[in-house]
Parts: C-alpha cells; sequence; structure tokens
C-alpha cells in the first residue's frame, strides 16, 4: 500500500470568509486528515498549517510540510475500524476545518 504524504494533497481555495487554502484527504482505512492554512488559521498556508485528524479530533497548528507528513503517516497506519474518536464522528463527518 502506498503511503500518502503533504506533497499528495490537492488544495483549494478554502470556502470561508478568510480565504485560504484547504486540502482533505480520506485514507483506505476510513479516517480523513484536513489540512489548511491561510488568515485565520494556525498556520500561513505556505510553510506552516494547520491540521485535524478524524482518530483524535484535536486540532494542530504550525506545522512544517514534513511534520503534517507525520501525521499522515501515521494516521494511515491506524487499523481500519478502530473508532473515530471520543466524539464519535465518522467518515461522513462533515465537522472539518
Amino acid at each position: 500500500m502506498r503511503e500518502y504524504t503533504f506533497y499528495d494533497l490537492y488544495f483549494e481555495e478554502r470556502k470561508h470568509p478568510n480565504g485560504g487554502i484547504q486540502a482533505v484527504m480520506e485514507f483506505d482505512n476510513g479516517h480523513k486528515i484536513s489540512v489548511v492554512g491561510g488568515l485565520g488559521t494556525y498556520g500561513d498556508g505556505i510553510k506552516t498549517f494547520e491540521v485535524w485528524r478524524s482518530i483524535d479530533d484535536n486540532v494542530k497548528g504550525y506545522l512544517t510540510k514534513e511534520e503534517v507528513s507525520e501525521l499522515m503517516e501515521e494516521l494511515q497506519k491506524v487499523p481500519k475500524g478502530t473508532p473515530f474518536n471520543q466524539f464519535g464522528y465518522g467518515s461522513n463527518s462533515n465537522n472539518l476545518i
């Protein structure tokens, strides 16, 4: 199985009044990651980024591209069927940043 990294993310203009960029990826195990950057986020969208992952539902900010890749690699190793997080959000969650 191929491991995805930051460089596999497809960023689009963020649908938010402050603008910015966002990429969302769902992995084979059903877990998702959302990566954003720009005004009003914890990252500039160029060198630093804000990340939300379905496994822990925590936002992490000011991460480098390499740190985002590390979080993506961790998330891809989570076994399929592992609960999404204590709040019960699942693969149909619209609770992305």
